[in-house]
């Protein structure tokens, strides 16, 4: 699974708490493990990496995280089943 989402170098320290929450979410459920962080500085893009088999449980166990986080409003979550990829974008009040 792939969140991306606008990157700002003064949220760094935000973006590192957020990725310790991720990372106990997903191992407290046993759905995968987080994978590094990407960030692209010259076009404000973040990329969070998240790897398991079952990107469905994956995302139940995380998107409470991501709902929750300010950082994370406007981000497109992608989910793949193999070749086959499901966006959706995160919004304040909820994913629409």
């Amino acid at each position: 699974m792939m969140v991306h989402f606008d990157f700002y170098p003064k949220d760094r320290a935000r973006i590192g708490v957020l990725e310790h929450r991720l990372e106990s979410a997903i191992k407290r459920a046993g759905v995968g493990e987080l994978g590094e962080t990407e960030y692209h500085i010259d076009g404000n893009d973040g990329y969070l990496y998240m790897y398991g088999s079952d990107p469905d449980r994956m995302y139940v166990a995380v998107s409470p995280i991501l709902k929750s986080s300010k950082l994370m409003n406007g981000a497109e979550v992608t989910k793949h089943y193999g070749s086959r990829t499901e966006t959706t974008v995160i919004h304040q009040d909820g994913i629409r």
